[in-house]
């Protein structure tokens, strides 16, 4: 539905609560992997990123790791697991991203909403401390539900904080529809036990701010996360086994986030990706949609493409 023309930060918001739109919003992102160079440059980077392709959302990839307890470095066991009390905000992995939210809430201005992804307290531990201590938890409940307990308290303290910096919503990288043998796929059980409460604690305390839950991978039993709760819901539709928009449109009246294949735009013909664009406001209407890749983009996806995705909203 057509408006009058509007600044960035209306129109994201107006797609999120559903309300007319001069056209649909854009995003995209990639990994620019500075955990040891810093905020400022972490800033520096998705500045260019976003002005360079004229996003209507700076949309910040997490490249800084939970801080382990000193010697818990490995996860090990038990007793690396016990090690783990709640974190300081002042830690790099934290500092250093407030920092860089500052730096963009100050480079941006008021009219650029500004996402900071974060992941739950389970997937911030096997993110640093590699796959194989997914098992080790699973086989440890007690210590490691304390373990995770402590990290959630941290991250609820960090949602504030990132409020507090500028942040205008979180995009929660989240799992919970992936079952075995899919890698992080989890039963039931086990996800109703370490993931979902935590989850939920999360969005909870981000509430006033834009929660976009993000169903990462394929397949996706979308069920086991749409009662979270968000305002946005993130899916990579384009990916097989996963649902479409016009399908996950019929389980939910939240606003939608995706529309592309992150996983062939860089090997897509021009014409190709404008179908597929087109394809996906066409199934949408428009309305209740934010246009974006399902997941992180390649770093070697063509520059036109990206620029392809831009145009071909405006027209739309």
């Amino acid at each position: 539905m057509r408006t009058n023309v509007m600044t960035r930060m209306q129109r994201f918001h107006a797609a999120v609560a559903g309300e007319p739109v001069d056209r649909v919003p854009c995003t995209g992102w990639v990994h620019f992997i500075t955990e040891e160079l810093g905020g400022t440059e972490h800033a520096l980077r998705h500045t260019r990123w976003v002005r360079d392709h004229d996003w209507d959302i700076c949309k910040i990839v997490n490249d800084f790791h939970y801080p382990f307890p000193e010697g818990a470095e490995r996860l090990r066991g038990v007793d690396d697991m016990l090690r783990f009390a709640p974190a300081s905000l002042d830690e790099p992995a934290f500092a250093e991203e407030l920092k860089a939210i500052r730096l963009l809430r100050a480079e941006f201005g008021p009219d650029m909403p500004i996402i900071l992804t974060v992941f739950e307290p389970l997937r911030q531990i096997v993110r640093r401390a590699g796959m194989p201590s997914l098992q080790l938890i699973l086989d440890n409940p007690q210590p490691a539900l304390r373990m995770l307990d402590t990290v959630a308290e941290t991250t609820a303290r960090y949602m504030g904080a990132i409020r507090d910096a500028g942040c205008d919503g979180i995009f929660l990288a989240c799992t919970g529809g992936l079952r075995p043998p899919v890698r992080f796929g989890l039963s039931d059980e086990h996800y109703a036990r370490f993931v979902k409460p935590y989850e939920r604690a999360m969005l909870e305390a981000a509430a006033g701010m834009v929660r976009i839950v993000h169903a990462h991978g394929a397949p996706i039993d979308v069920d086991r996360v749409i009662d979270l709760p968000c305002e946005v819901l993130s899916v990579s539709d384009r990916l097989p086994g996963n649902p479409s928009l016009a399908q996950l449109r019929r389980k939910t009246d939240r606003c939608l986030m995706g529309g592309i294949d992150e996983s062939r735009i860089h090997d897509m013909s021009q014409q190709e990706l404008e179908e597929q664009i087109a394809d996906a406001i066409r199934q949408l209407d428009g309305h209740k949609m934010i246009l974006s890749p399902g997941c992180t983009l390649p770093a070697w996806t063509p520059a036109h493409q990206l620029h392809l995705i831009r145009s071909c909203a405006c027209v739309h």
